[in-house]
Order: C-alpha cells, then structure tokens, then sequence
C-alpha cells in the first residue's frame, strides 16, 4: 500500500483553543501534518525549520499582526515562496486589499466559515 504525501501547514492563531480544534480538524480530514503556534515571533525560525507547504496566519494578533509577519516571510530568501494564506474573523476593505498584495485573491479565509470550507480551498492550493 502507497503512503500518501502529508502536507505540512504552519498555523499561526492567537487564540490557542482556535489552533488546537483546527489542527485536529485538519489533520483527521487531510493529508496534513499542522504545526501550530500562538507566538508570531516564532514563525520565521519554524517556517525555515520546517519547511512547511502553506503558512495559516491569522490578522489580529497581540504581539505582531499578520501582515507584518507574511511581508517578513516574503522579504527572506529562506522563506519566500512559501505559499501564505490568510485567517480572519474581521476584516476592512483596506486589511483585504493589503492582504491580496501579499498573497493573491485565492489566499484569505474567513474563520467564520466552516471546516469543510477552509478544507476545499486548502486542497486547492496544495493538492
């Protein structure tokens, strides 16, 4: 029998709950591996530790938003073409256009939507 390749998704959420039941979500669905974190700071050293497939970030996070860490993964040779996408519960017209610079149209999900949701477009990208 063939083992199937296991994606690997970095999952950046501040919320550690929100982390925990999307991981185990996504990896009893999936052919996903889910390494999570709830510091924004770690995710430069885990990304290049890693190696992941795709890199979940959520907006708003107390110590450093989102963006601000897609845009420091994009500026490193290390880790720039690491596909992005974006999660988020709130987001303005401006937050949207900024993000779609960053990670193109395909790449922001709502965390409001459901799992089977954010499951279809992950495949999309990854498998």
């Amino acid at each position: 029998m063939q083992e199937k390749h296991l994606k690997k998704i970095l999952l950046v959420d501040d919320e550690t709950n929100f982390c925990t039941l999307l991981k185990l979500n996504l990896e009893k669905r999936g052919p996903f591996e889910v390494l999570t974190t709830t510091n924004p700071n770690d995710v430069m050293k885990l990304a290049k530790e890693n190696k992941p497939d795709l890199i979940l970030l959520d907006i708003l996070m107390p110590e450093m938003d989102g963006m601000t860490v897609a845009a420091a993964l994009k500026g490193n040779k290390d880790t720039k073409d690491i596909v992005i996408a974006f999660l988020t519960a709130l987001a303005n017209e401006e937050d949207v256009r900024d993000m779609k610079g960053i990670a193109g149209d395909n790449f922001i999900f709502s965390k409001l939507g459901t799992t089977e949701e954010l499951m279809i477009s992950i495949s999309r990208i990854l498998i």
